[in-house]
């Protein structure tokens, strides 16, 4: 939540203006300066801090659980049970069984099991997921507090899909969560709809700097011919968007984009999917790739405020 402080200034010799009629924004605005002046907000940014510093240590105990955990936080931010298109809202505890969330009952339990008292959930999956980007060596993000929790899972589909008269199949956006297959037409339609300009989608999705993904390597044949949940879950090679630095949190990602384009890329490199190769198909998208790669402080800093505004 964020604190907002309106100055206004009034003319001398005027008459002093009714007092403003109080709207729920200012309510909540109110309410948020209060929280962060009281003892209830400032035991919240302790117990922030406290579960900083273990994210911070389960971090270095194992580097691959920071990917996880920042797609956690994602997940939990643009999936809402309110009908609002992004901010971390505790939804994700209660929508583990969907297919889309394979994989995160572990991190969620680790954000679970270290999140101390007076934190509520979508607190805490909002500031281990920055924690985590920290930890890997990206930028600190600063990440308001007082966010309350949903009491159920937030709906997987749009109530109406985002779509335009000669679509494509992949050009529309039906989910609340992006698809693997999405055009950059349905890309752009997908972050635009949670409120990100170009700049920003291409500086999230370098989240991949540090994520992974299932492969069908050394699965069994009975997962082969019938790939559950549970094959899934226990797919026993993962393999990293990027390889070259899969745990630490740098531009590597946008450099590895540039050299898959051009054909100059390694074996082995990296293991894109389709949305991560359409960032260097569209012309607007591709020309903050290339600034990314060019400059790591920029892309840290679009990345932090993204982050942000996505958990708001």
């Amino acid at each position: 939540m964020r604190l907002l402080v309106v100055l206004a200034a009034t003319r001398a010799l005027t008459p002093a203006p009714k007092p403003a009629a109080v709207t729920r924004r200012t309510a909540v605005a109110g309410a948020t300066v209060l929280a962060f002046a009281s003892p209830a907000g400032a035991r919240r940014r302790n117990a922030a801090e406290q579960l900083r510093q273990a994210v911070f240590g389960a971090v270095a105990d194992d580097p691959t659980v920071a990917g996880a955990l920042l797609r956690l936080a994602f997940h939990d931010a643009v999936r809402r049970a309110d009908g609002q298109t992004r901010g971390a809202d505790g939804s994700i505890q209660y929508e583990i069984p969907d297919a889309e969330n394979v994989r995160l009952g572990r991190p969620l339990a680790l954000v679970m099991a270290m999140k101390p008292d007076g934190l509520s959930v979508a607190d805490a999956v909002a500031v281990a997921g920055a924690a985590a980007v920290e930890a890997s060596g990206g930028p600190r993000i600063a990440i308001g507090l007082g966010r309350l929790d949903a009491s159920a899972a937030a709906p997987a589909t749009l109530g109406r899909p985002i779509a335009q008269p000669g679509d494509e199949a992949r050009d529309v956006v039906k989910r609340t969560l992006p698809e693997p297959g999405l055009s950059t037409v349905g890309l752009r339609r997908y972050f635009r709809r949670v409120g990100l300009s170009d700049q920003e989608l291409v500086a999230l999705m370098g989240a991949h700097t540090l994520g992974r993904h299932n492969t069908l390597l050394n699965m069994t044949k009975a997962c082969l011919r019938n790939l559950t949940r549970e094959c899934l879950e226990t797919a026993p090679v993962r393999a990293p968007f990027e390889s070259r630095t899969p745990d630490a949190f740098d531009n590597s990602y946008y450099s590895l984009l540039l050299a898959w384009d051009d054909r100059s890329l390694e074996r082995g490199e990296a293991n894109f999917i389709p949305t991560d190769v359409a960032l260097v198909l569209d012309a607007s998208f591709r020309r903050h790739v290339v600034a990314f790669a060019r400059s790591e402080p920029l892309f840290r800093a679009t990345f932090a405020r993204a982050y942000a505004k996505l958990v708001r």
